[in-house]
């Protein structure tokens, strides 16, 4: 990675944001820019004071897994709401 980079992270499931978050901190040893952060699914399990990040765009949010039916519920992300 060439100093100064600019970097777009993208992750396809995001919890409370603790591998991306660790991508950034590894990114500023290099000098680069976190140009952004795309999710593709995000889950609606962890509240917002628990979230590492904020910044970030999701297509889907997986707010509920009933494990006994097998049944998952799924919402538009962020990215929907702006």
């Amino acid at each position: 990675l060439k100093d100064h980079s600019r970097v777009l992270i993208i992750d396809d499931f995001m919890k409370a944001g603790g591998t991306i978050q660790g991508m950034v901190d590894l990114l500023s040893e290099f000098n680069a820019t976190v140009a952004g952060v795309g999710v593709f699914v995000e889950s609606g399990e962890v509240g917002t004071e628990e979230r590492l990040l904020e910044d970030y765009i999701s297509l889907a949010k997986l707010t509920n897994v009933d494990l006994k039916t097998k049944q998952t519920t799924v919402v538009p992300g962020n990215y929907f709401q702006f």
